[in-house]
């Protein structure tokens, strides 16, 4: 069997992570793969192309029409048996090249499906119609597929995967690192944890409390001057940039905290917990049905009381650190794990390919 992914870019974000996955889950199953990109020179390409899979860049043109007839000659070339979108925005070019071959295509909806229609007015009924079989990572964006008349059979619901880590989180009494990891953009609202920052440093003065900020974007300036508006030195509030050892980052961190307005399934928050750490999060998208109280704290986006309290009872408590930490490593190991989406792709493929 041969797969060919369709994608958008190969920067490093959650959609991309999610990618590398499923092409080592195809690796394992002996199911050869390539992928074409829009872009080319991004974090991820030479990644795969290290794993011996080809990386090829069809997004010369501007033109759709010209992309997407370079799309069909190369999947033609490649005489693949699934057609496969990585990204909502390149779900059209997937199930039109499928239509055109005759070959089932796989589209993908990465967040919670409100955002990616506002996103792509024009084409957003398109990236829903045209591919055989949508992927969810989210509950949400599921019922919103059934809400606008998607076939139930159309749809499946693919976790996202992680690596889960041995040993546990720092736990200290003192010197406690709180993280924010993430594109600094409007979406992720980075902002409210430079507010949360401010106001727990000023609260606790005698702990020396270390905020951590895991990304870039375009709004890293904007944070940047915040934070020296309100007088957050660099030992208090750090601006590490794009990470590419995140590893590292959240072994050395106490606390997660994601702030979000949307998410799908947010990799950030699963990462987090499969390294063993607590996590306080907005109750957005899929964040609602991986966290509850036995593993982490849900907030509404915008309760910034509601994040600071819950921030500090976990800087508070020792114990309840360690146990939802704890928790919530068990849970990922158990419901995200590279076998189960070994599964659960190897089931989807043999249903298409069996179907046409």
């Amino acid at each position: 069997m041969r797969v060919c992914f369709v994608v958008g870019t190969l920067a490093r974000g959650g959609a991309e992570k999610q990618l590398v996955f499923m092409l080592q889950a195809l690796h394992k199953l002996g199911i050869a793969a390539e992928v074409l990109c829009l872009t080319k020179g991004e974090s991820y390409e030479d990644e795969i192309r290290s794993t011996g899979l080809n990386v090829r860049h069809v997004g010369e043109s501007k033109n759709r029409l010209f992309r997407l007839w370079t799309i069909i000659r190369m999947i033609r070339e490649m005489r693949a048996d699934v057609i496969q979108s990585s990204h909502f925005y390149t779900n059209v070019y997937a199930g039109a090249a499928g239509r055109f071959l005759s070959v089932p295509s796989i589209g993908a909806i990465r967040s919670d499906l409100s955002y990616e229609i506002d996103s792509h007015k024009f084409t957003g009924s398109w990236q829903i119609s045209l591919p055989d079989v949508l992927i969810t990572n989210s509950d949400i964006a599921r019922e919103r597929l059934l809400k606008r008349r998607v076939d139930l059979k159309k749809i499946e619901f693919v976790r996202n995967v992680v690596e889960v880590k041995n040993g546990a989180a720092n736990g200290c009494s003192k010197g406690l690192k709180i993280l924010f990891a993430g594109r600094l953009d409007e979406n992720k609202r980075p902002e409210r944890f430079v507010r949360l920052a401010s106001i727990l440093t000023e609260r606790f003065p005698h702990l020396a409390l270390q905020f951590q900020i895991a990304g870039d974007g375009e709004k890293r300036k904007e944070l940047e001057s915040t934070a020296k508006l309100l007088n957050l030195a660099p030992d208090r509030l750090r601006f590490l940039g794009d990470c590419r050892q995140m590893s590292d980052i959240y072994s050395g961190a106490d606390i997660l905290v994601s702030t979000s307005d949307r998410e799908g399934t947010p990799n950030v928050v699963l990462e987090a917990m499969a390294h063993g750490l607590p996590v306080v999060a907005t109750a957005v998208g899929g964040t609602k049905e991986i966290l509850d109280g036995t593993r982490g704290f849900l907030v509404q986006p915008g309760d910034e009381d509601a994040l600071v309290k819950a921030t500090t009872e976990l800087i508070s408590d020792k114990g309840l650190r360690v146990r939802l930490g704890a928790e919530g490593r068990r849970y990922v190991s158990e419901n995200h794990s590279l076998e189960n989406l070994q599964k659960h792709l190897l089931e989807i493929y043999k249903r298409l390919v069996s179907a046409s």
